[in-house]
């Protein structure tokens, strides 16, 4: 009978144990569902106020660009002072710069350096364009368009060595300014008074036909310019 009784005493001890590791353990399940759940809804929340982030800097920009537009030519010496509604784009611009998705401040950042240049404020400008170019995050495309613009807008008085180092990057067949840094390489030999490798310059681009159209037309009027046998 005793044996009986140990027996049952002890098949119910084993039970408890059981029912007291079944309800740690399924609290313990609970608790993870629990910040499984609570992690997803922060995941949702991360995704869903960047996507809010980026359109609310893409509007301000598409706004910018729009005060921004039909600015005056780069006068060819000192500042001219912007319209108000020019003012307020570029310090939209520069906002959007500052606090903006990676993406859209580096499309501002290019588009402030050239608001900086079309008023003069040439210093302005190429510390826009330079930031960008140096910018390891920043799409190589627009990295390179960056430092394109930068030596555009020397091409008249920055350190020649400077420049074709800089334009060199850009002017091999196949890459995507090729037809517009050779054309500014052209420029700087007409500068530095390399006639003859300019018309030839020139008159390569003049023939290229997966160089933009403008280009071409600028090449062709150029190597009639430099052409010694033309009256």
């Amino acid at each position: 009978m005793a044996e009986d009784v140990f027996k049952e005493v002890d098949a119910e001890l084993k039970a408890e144990r059981m029912r007291q590791t079944a309800r740690r353990y399924a609290g313990l399940g609970i608790g993870v569902i629990a910040a499984v759940l609570v992690g997803a809804g922060a995941w949702s929340w991360h995704i869903s106020a960047q996507k809010t982030e980026a359109l609310n800097a893409t509007g301000a920009y598409l706004s910018a660009l729009r005060q921004t537009d039909h600015l005056p030519p780069a006068p060819t010496t000192g500042i001219t002072p912007l319209s108000e509604t020019a003012q307020a784009g570029l310090a939209s611009l520069q906002h959007v710069v500052a606090t903006g998705p990676h993406g859209i401040a580096t499309l501002a950042r290019l588009q402030e350096g050239g608001v900086q240049a079309a008023h003069g404020d040439v210093k302005a400008a190429l510390a826009a364009w330079d930031s960008v170019q140096a910018d390891p995050k920043a799409d190589p495309l627009l990295r390179d368009l960056a430092n394109l613009l930068w030596c555009q807008k020397q091409l008249d008085g920055g350190d020649p060595a400077t420049l074709r180092s800089r334009l060199s990057l850009l002017s091999g067949k196949g890459k995507a300014w090729h037809g517009l840094a050779t054309e500014a390489l052209g420029i700087l030999d007409v500068r530095e008074g390399h006639t003859e490798q300019a018309r030839k310059t020139f008159a390569a681009l003049a023939v290229e036909q997966d160089i933009p159209a403008g280009v071409r037309s600028r090449a062709q009027a150029m190597t009639q310019a430099l052409d010694p046998s033309a009256g």
